[in-house]
Order: C-alpha cells, then sequence, then structure tokens
C-alpha cells in the first residue's frame, strides 16, 4: 500500500515527503515480558514504532492506551526513545 500511495502521489506531482502519514496504534506499555506487537516493555514500543516509520514512513501516532498511566508512559518513555533511535538510526 504505501508503494501503491507513492506512486499516486509521483504521477500527481506531488512528493511522498509532502504527505503526513497517521497511524493509530493501541495496547499496553508494561514492565513485563512481550506479549505481541504494542504489548510489552519500552524497548519492544520503541522496535515496533520505529519499524512503522522507517519502514512504511509514518511520521504520525495516534496512541490509545487503556490503564493505569498508559497515556504518561507512552509521553514520557516511549516518544523520546523512538526520537532518540530515530535520530541515531
Amino acid at each position: 500500500m504505501v508503494r501503491r500511495l507513492d506512486h499516486a502521489l509521483a504521477a500527481a506531482g506531488r512528493s511522498p515527503a509532502d504527505l503526513r502519514r497517521v497511524i493509530n496504534v493501541s495496547g499496553t506499555v508494561t514492565d513485563g515480558a512481550s506479549k505481541g506487537h504494542f504489548d510489552g516493555p519500552v524497548g519492544q514500543w520503541v522496535d515496533d514504532i520505529g519499524e512503522l516509520a522507517v519502514s512504511y514512513g509514518f511520521d504520525t501516532f495516534g496512541f490509545w492506551g487503556e490503564g493505569d498511566r498508559q497515556l504518561a508512559r507512552f509521553a514520557e518513555e516511549v516518544v523520546p526513545a523512538v526520537r532518540d533511535q530515530l535520530t541515531v538510526g
């Protein structure tokens, strides 16, 4: 789908960089072991979001987490770590 979108943009004379790519993610930031995508520790979230950013071009992430402090953990722990990884990597 990403390639199809990029081709359509090029055909319209627009750069893929002109398009904002938004995705909603839901899950749980935990202190324990991974239970799958978007359900595990901060490092896993960093890897999962980094993959969506690098491989698929997503640049905006909406977070839907349930439970105490999920939004705070996402904003305070996951987001800065993803930025660091994408800046360095």
